[in-house]
């Protein structure tokens, strides 16, 4: 009988990886027809900057990133007033982790478009990359003040407060961010460690939970909810949540020499 489940299982697996397979085989050769396409426009019409940026974009979503920059490039060229392709130029610039250029395209972008909330925001993330908090949270401040709905851009504004040690602004930010998106786990998860800094632990734990909730492999949060119950000295709880998190398999190296302290 097991041994026959085991025979199902395989077969399954099999079908449900060649059926992703051709899914995304059918998804990059719909890419490749789409590049093939706007390489035929320019070929008849060089100067055809739509083809050029619809070409990069292209080229972007594949991961091609050097090959989107040369097209964002001879884009701009040929019309160097187009906020948006300055914007996607320093996203291809931030994949390849040249944040400086990446920043002057951002910067670029806003000259041209300073409403751009996108460009402040994109902006924020490279200062971030480059761990220059200050100027981020500046940015994405800017970006919140244009666009006050986006959790996404709390979270990151929190995160930066978070690392330059601003925790009061950053838990802040993340009630912003669970306000706007109760589904951003992550953000749950953040706030936690800041309150579990605090040495509040049944808001830590509430949070972890919460975390947990939304998604329900997290390994980390359910890692640090048990050292959180530890430290209320619940510890079969403790050890519950422990044990899940090794059993999901992604445990730090921190967190290991946590349990052992």
């Amino acid at each position: 009988m097991l041994k026959g489940c085991l025979i199902l299982f395989f077969i399954g697996l099999i079908i449900f990886s060649n059926n992703v397979f051709s899914q995304e085989n059918k998804n990059y050769d719909k890419r490749d027809a789409t590049i093939v396409e706007y390489s035929d426009r320019i070929k008849i019409s060089p100067n055809l900057v739509q083809a050029y940026y619809k070409r990069a974009c292209e080229e972007a979503a594949a991961g091609n990133y050097e090959s989107a920059i040369y097209d964002y490039t001879r884009a701009l060229e040929i019309n160097s007033s187009d906020a948006e392709i300055y914007n996607n130029r320093g996203i291809a610039y931030n994949k390849l982790t040249q944040y400086d250029k990446a920043i002057a395209d951002y910067t670029k972008a806003l000259e041209i478009n300073p409403e751009s909330a996108q460009s402040y925001y994109n902006r924020g993330i490279a200062y971030s990359k480059k761990g220059e908090y200050a100027r981020a949270v500046d940015d994405y401040t800017k970006a919140i003040k244009l666009m006050p709905d986006n959790a996404e851009i709390y979270y990151a504004r929190a995160q930066a407060n978070d690392a330059r040690g601003k925790r009061a602004k950053a838990v802040k930010d993340y009630d912003a961010t669970n306000y706007l998106d109760s589904r951003l786990a992550q953000a749950y998860y953040h706030r936690a460690l800041a309150y579990n800094e605090k040495r509040d632990y049944d808001k830590a734990i509430e949070d972890y939970s919460k975390a947990i909730e939304v998604k329900p492999k997290y390994a980390e949060a359910y890692i640090r909810r048990g050292l959180a119950y530890g430290q209320k000295e619940k510890y079969r709880k403790c050890w519950e949540d422990v044990k899940r998190a090794f059993e999901l398999g992604v445990v730090t190296e921190e967190d290991n020499l946590n349990l052992n302290q």
